[in-house]
């Protein structure tokens, strides 16, 4: 009878893809496996190869959601369950609905009452990448030793619907247009607007560009859609994208330009070149939190020490970086 594992990560599109991709690990494949995940991000395992299996919870309605996942654990009765990341209800679901094998990061109380398979990880010093933290985690909840597998960090790869009439809809020629995405959850330290205006100025000049956004970027891109508002080679496809169409707007670009958010780590599983403008403060460190694929291109200031940054360095990272990259590409 093939092993049930539970894998569960309540995060964010980033967090999802850099713990998304530890599945595939040779020790796993006559393994059932399922994935709890945040409510709302049901896009990146639809859209994974291969597709996931997974249960959408709210960290929200916690009440709620572990009525549901309690409901869940019964029904699927896993042998082995990691919590990537999650909340104390999470653990405390595992243990009442006696989980054999129930892992974490041994970090918050309810770790050291709930989980058996705790595992001490000090994180927020960066030495390693999130996904190589995670993997580290699913080897500790197999018994399996670091020192002795030769496992290595799988990469997620995403694929993007075949949507032409999209492309056509927005007048873009598939790899002839730059896609700037410059909104993130402030969890980093982010290029200036006007780096971003400048970078967009001489971009445009040879190549359509395209903004991307929700509500949430709109501190990013007010004054960038302001100073481009009339611009025939800027197109600001803010609000105006699902997901799905996010994905394939992403795909056929010549490159993604994008700070440390979930859009990076998307459009480098979706195998598009990425210029990533990353800070170097330790726990926001590319290090940890680079986008992973064979077309990322990092850009940081350099000469700062992690643990105290000057938060203007960033201004640092000049336009002309960007485009010498590209013109690579």
């Amino acid at each position: 009878m093939k092993k049930k594992v539970l894998l569960i990560r309540l995060d964010k599109i980033g967090d999802l893809i850099c713990t998304l991709c530890v599945d595939q690990v040779s020790f796993l494949k006559d393994c059932e496996v399922q994935w709890v995940i945040s409510k709302g991000l049901g896009f990146v395992p639809d859209h994974a190869e291969p597709p996931r299996t997974y249960l959408e919870l709210s960290k929200e309605n916690w009440q709620e959601s572990l009525r549901d996942l309690r409901i869940f654990l019964r029904n699927y009765r896993p042998d082995v369950a990691v919590s990537f990341q999650a909340p104390w209800w999470v653990s405390y679901a595992l243990w009442a609905e006696k989980v054999p094998v129930r892992a974490g990061v041994k970090s918050q109380w309810h770790s050291f009452l709930f989980l058996n398979h705790g595992l001490r990880q000090r994180r927020s010093l960066a030495t390693q990448h999130e996904a190589d933290y995670n993997l580290d985690l699913l080897l500790h909840a197999f018994s399996i030793e670091e020192e002795v597998t030769q496992e290595k960090t799988p990469v997620l790869k995403l694929q993007a619907p075949a949507n032409f009439a999209l492309l056509e809809k927005h007048h873009l020629q598939p790899g002839h247009y730059l896609v700037v995405h410059p909104g993130m959850a402030g969890s980093a330290l982010n290029w200036p607007t006007a780096r971003y205006i400048e970078f967009i100025e001489k971009a445009a000049e040879t190549t359509q560009v395209v903004l991307t956004g929700t509500p949430a970027d709109e501190p990013w891109l007010t004054k960038i859609k302001e100073y481009f508002k009339n611009h025939s080679r800027v197109l600001s496809l803010q609000n105006q994208l699902q997901p799905a169409e996010l994905f394939t707007v992403l795909k056929h670009a010549k490159a993604v330009i994008v700070p440390s958010t979930g859009v990076a780590h998307i459009a480098a599983s979706l195998g598009v070149p990425v210029l990533g403008i990353y800070s170097p403060v330790r726990v926001q460190h590319p290090r940890r939190w680079a986008a992973r694929g064979e077309k990322v291109h990092i850009f940081m200031p350099t000469h700062q020490d992690p643990d105290h940054v000057d938060p203007r360095c960033m201004d640092e990272i000049l336009p002309d970086d960007l485009l010498k990259a590209l013109s690579s590409l």
